[in-house]
């Protein structure tokens, strides 16, 4: 399954949780981005947008395509915002540490995700994660106690 709702500063995909998913999502946005011509740095909002798919199907829904991931991207006046839930149980992300662990098989898809966004959000059950990028910042904020950073 891979639905697509694409407006003129929104763009949602429904999709079953598989890697090949994530590519044509990955692909989706990138056209949307070029289209709708978003002052956005494309470099950032795409390792945005592949992380967080990537925890979503791979940890969130095991790579089972029976389950769900919901990606909305969506245009706002100062930033762009990457929504993206999995129908996965979630994970407790206050217990995570985000720091890089190089020599590591994982574990940078959150620090990664804190550096390349503005701001970082979860939900308490922690399948679902907005990411912001302002236009016109870089810059890396610490998660607050509510996930949300500042």
């Amino acid at each position: 399954m891979f639905e697509t709702n694409w407006t003129s500063n929104e763009l949602r995909i429904r999709m079953s949780a598989s890697l090949e998913n994530n590519d044509q999502a990955d692909a989706l946005v990138s056209e949307f981005l070029v289209q709708t011509d978003a002052p956005v740095d494309r470099f950032a909002v795409r390792i945005l947008l592949r992380e967080a798919l990537l925890n979503a199907v791979t940890h969130g829904c095991g790579k089972d395509p029976e389950q769900e991931v919901r990606l909305c991207v969506r245009l706002e006046p100062d930033a762009i915002v990457l929504d993206v839930q999995d129908s996965g149980p979630g994970f407790l992300w206050q217990d995570r540490n985000t720091t890089f662990d190089v020599l590591g098989d994982g574990g940078r898809g959150l620090a990664l995700m804190r550096i390349y966004s503005s701001n970082m959000t979860f939900n308490e059950a922690g399948n679902h994660v907005v990411l912001r990028r302002r236009y016109d910042s870089a810059a890396v904020c610490p998660c607050t106690a509510d996930g949300e950073q500042t």
